[in-house]
């Protein structure tokens, strides 16, 4: 039986590694974007200790464990992309099956029927869900997936306990929550959910009062005063109650969080991201309307009301539904605060990352209760295939995005003693994050990270842009001996910088003035132009602005 078992569970490893492998390839060489520079620079000019620290970064929390992690991670991987690829994927294939292992216990622990196609469903579906991209493609994206990691190891400890109420669990588990208190933190979430998993046990499954008690004082309560620590030592450190991440995001009117529910569910279950602009923004305008907060509000109170009246009285499969549902819900809880993306594709598709499980399980088990195995596993089939296509769209745009910024990089003309203005960078791809812009100088950066031939001149950001297609660009027309204008190529793409709108600003060796952020600015010149060299992208090109071609919009 034990045999059968680990050759059961390798084949859906590998199943799970081999769809990750094929469906991630043509993202492969994407990802060393974004924050990917700035954190590779850091890592190369500071000490270990400034590194773990993050002693150069405005975001205060303790990510010493994720810090040392990716500071080993680079100096066996350097920025060999299919190394951090494989490195995602394989990551990611663990989560899945950490999640698979996790409910096909619980399912079998229930006695439930289709066990085991219940737990598979739920897994696949999760697996190929296209909100994942991010997490798995973007490299700096990497301490998501070590904090669903650390999480589902804990439950998995915890499941074990159930079974075999042996100090070593318990001892394993705290050692891991205390880690985690030094990553990302999703760990304020996991006290509960332990919580949720002992009192099912107990109460749905009817497992010894005994290990019920030992599961709260020796997995619950010490990740609870682990956690009160953690909260001291933060203040204590950063002078002041502090969030991290969250911050001020916490402060919104409790309308815009009863919006968010409705949004998320679009989001993740109906792959609302893909939906055209017009249909989408249709349908969160609905969701912020009076009638949908109280009724997706209504609903999930009148869902949480059944839960608690009724739960005793379920058949065992309705309380673990339930149990999952509630799981959703504290996985929800700590999203709500965060920004909500409307715009765009992948940016922040991150945020959903750890709720996604859960949602996905959920479905798998409202789809068992369909009597009809092909139906079901028809209606499973179809739905993966949706996803799959929506996965290997995004992919594509990762691809393109990657190609992109490559080929800019690769091609960046020799600048000889001149200051380089690049007019237009970049900013993303649909959503898809490439360069962008900031003071420091986000292309010089990315560009001495990623190349052995090094930039020493002074290069300044001019404005970035989103990219709808990979030929959108722009063009420039010089108006006079120092002032150029710079105009998008397209509509609707818009100018960034520093990660925001674009607006005028001026230094010591130009002024920019933004004359219409979603179309044009004019870029006056502090010194001769023969001391520039001005570049401008169009597609995955760039070009020179020539001073010679004056009142003649250069392409």
């Amino acid at each position: 039986m034990w045999h059968n078992t680990r050759k059961r569970n390798l084949f859906v490893f590998i199943l799970l590694w081999v769809v990750l492998f094929i469906l991630y390839l043509p993202a492969a060489k994407a990802g060393m974007v974004g924050d990917y520079p700035g954190w590779a620079y850091q890592l190369k000019r500071l000490s270990f200790l400034d590194y773990i620290n993050r002693s150069w970064s405005q975001i205060k929390g303790l990510y010493q464990f994720t810090q040392t992690a990716t500071y080993c991670f680079f100096y066996l991987f350097g920025n060999n992309v299919w190394l951090w690829h494989l490195l995602n994927i394989s990551m990611q294939a663990i989560n899945s099956y950490l999640l698979f292992i996790l409910f096909f216990n619980l399912f079998r622990d229930s006695k439930i029927s289709n066990a085991f196609e219940i737990a598979l469903s739920g897994t696949v579906l999760y697996t190929v869900c296209p909100l994942l991209t991010e997490v798995i493609v973007w490299e700096p994206a990497y301490h998501y997936l070590q904090g669903f990691l650390i999480m589902l190891t804990l439950f998995y400890f915890l499941q074990k306990f159930q079974h075999d109420p042996k100090n070593r669990y318990a001892w394993v588990a705290g050692i891991i929550f205390f880690a985690s208190t030094f990553t990302l933190e999703i760990f304020y979430i996991t006290p509960w959910l332990c919580l949720v998993i002992i009192l099912f046990y107990r109460y749905a499954l009817q497992y010894d009062k005994g290990i019920f008690k030992k599961s709260l004082f020796r997995f619950f309560l010490p990740q609870i005063l682990m956690l009160i620590f953690y909260f001291i030592l933060v203040n204590l450190l950063y002078k002041g109650f502090s969030i991290a991440h969250l911050a001020n995001n916490v402060y919104q009117p409790i309308s815009t969080y009863l919006t968010k529910p409705a949004k998320y569910i679009f989001h993740i279950v109906f792959f609302g991201r893909l939906f055209p602009f017009e249909v989408r923004n249709k349908i969160y305008e609905l969701c912020n309307s009076k009638i949908s907060i109280f009724s997706s509000t209504g609903v999930l109170l009148l869902i949480c009301t059944y839960i608690m009246l009724r739960f005793r009285h379920m058949p065992i499969k309705g309380k673990i539904l339930s149990m999952v549902f509630v799981c959703t819900m504290i996985n929800l809880a700590i999203i709500l605060p965060m920004w909500f993306p409307q715009l765009l594709l992948v940016i922040y598709d991150r945020y959903t990352y750890f709720i996604n499980g859960f949602v996905f399980m959920m479905i798998a088990l409202l789809v068992s209760y369909i009597p009809n195995k092909i139906f079901r596993i028809t209606l499973v089939s179809v739905y993966a295939i949706i996803s799959i296509y929506c996965t290997s769209k995004l992919n594509t745009y990762w691809r393109q995005s990657a190609a992109i910024v490559n080929n800019l990089l690769t091609n960046f003309p020799d600048p000889g003693n001149k200051i380089v203005i690049a007019l237009s960078i970049p900013e993303c791809l649909k959503g898809v994050q490439m360069i962008g812009t900031r003071e420091e100088g986000e292309l010089k950066m990315i560009h001495n990270i990623l190349r052995s031939k090094q930039i020493n001149n002074t290069v300044y950001d001019g404005m970035s842009f989103n990219m709808l297609t990979p030929d959108d660009g722009t063009h420039v027309t010089v108006l006079n001996d120092s002032v150029v204008r710079v105009t998008l190529n397209q509509w609707g793409t818009w100018w960034w910088y520093g990660g925001l709108g674009g607006t005028s600003y001026k230094n010591t060796d130009y002024s920019l003035d933004m004359r219409d952020q979603g179309h044009m600015y004019e870029l006056t010149l502090k010194k001769p132009a023969a001391a520039y060299l001005l570049l401008y992208q169009a597609g995955k090109d760039w070009h020179i602005v020539d001073w010679n071609k004056k009142n003649v919009e250069q392409y």
